[in-house]
């Protein structure tokens, strides 16, 4: 009977490990533009959100522009969301009102009225989906808060339901 010696695996899945490791280094850092290594999320939203031509409001500014009581805040979620919680103050002009009707969704809201766009969360896409649907049809003066009801709720921003 022969008897085989086994090596080990380990050590190899290791070195290829290693080497996969750092070829991709070295091609990320040849790179004239590398890719990060860790991703900040709020930062390409904040990036993708200006690159739109779109302000930016972070949720304790917010707060302080609330209790100045010039900008409307507008919840781009939908209704049964509006109503579960939001922004004191804020009106809801649903993101789905892109598809049905924008301009009937702005009511008598005047184009150059000062407007804060929130949703959800920072992964919540509708904010600035409405906010560039409302520049397309003449309002300017927008900003989007990235981190949406949840940011808000973080820096202790009051919140009312119906």
């Amino acid at each position: 009977m022969h008897q085989s010696s086994r090596r080990p695996w380990w050590p190899e899945v290791i070195v290829l490990l290693a080497v996969s490791i750092t070829a991709a280094w070295v091609v990320n850092f040849g790179r004239p533009q590398p890719l990060p290594w860790w991703a900040d999320y709020r930062a390409g939203k904040v990036e993708e959100t200006a690159r739109k031509g779109l302000g930016v409001v972070e949720p304790s500014v917010a707060r302080a522009l609330l209790a100045a009581g010039k900008h409307l805040f507008v919840d781009a979620r939908t209704p049964e969301e509006f109503a579960a919680g939001r922004i004191p103050g804020a009106v809801n002009i649903p993101a789905e009102a892109l598809l049905t009707g924008i301009e009937d969704a702005v009511g008598g809201i005047k184009p150059e009225t000062p407007m804060i766009i929130y949703c959800g969360n920072l992964a919540c896409p509708k904010s600035k989906e409405l906010a560039e649907g409302l520049k397309a049809i003449g309002f300017a003066n927008l900003a989007v808060m990235p981190e949406g009801l949840e940011g808000w709720r973080a820096v202790g921003g009051p919140v009312e339901a119906r």
